[in-house]
């Protein structure tokens, strides 16, 4: 529906607290800008009727509501830490393994005793003087050679 300055519209009206009919004042394109409340007449910005605006909400969610929900990304499930060490333990001799100090130098597949995590085995070199060791409780960054 069009409208003009001068015709009826129901609108919500902030001062009233509820839809009363409002005469329009000003006009944009086809949205009412302005309109004068009939029965506090209070001049303000127009407001659609909660019963409209509710109603398109209810319409707006009734089609959101056929929209089958996306499917959910499942989760990689984390390896068992204590699997990992002993995967990578395989064929490995434990008394082979030397003792920890922070001033070895350390390579990959290294067996080592550390005196608080136990027996690990060296998995990566992360940085000149990091290495990433593998213990039963899970990986650990370990510094070396210095």
């Amino acid at each position: 529906m069009t409208y003009v300055p001068g015709n009826a519209a129901e609108g919500y009206c902030a001062t009233c607290d509820e839809d009363t009919l409002h005469t329009v004042l000003e006009i944009e394109g086809l949205q009412i800008r302005r309109a004068r409340c009939s029965k506090c007449s209070t001049e303000g910005p127009f407001r659609v009727s909660r019963a409209k605006a509710r109603a398109g909400l209810m319409a707006y969610v009734g089609k959101r509501a056929t929209i089958p929900p996306p499917p959910r990304r499942q989760r990689k499930k984390a390896e068992d830490p204590a699997q990992i060490y002993r995967r990578m333990m395989e064929g490995k001799k434990i008394s082979e393994a030397r003792t920890y100090k922070i001033s070895m130098a350390l390579s990959e597949g290294d067996i080592l005793r550390h005196p608080r995590f136990g027996v690990g085995i060296v998995s990566a070199l992360t940085g000149p003087q990091k290495a990433v060791v593998v213990f039963e409780d899970g990986p650990k960054n370990l510094v070396f050679g210095r």
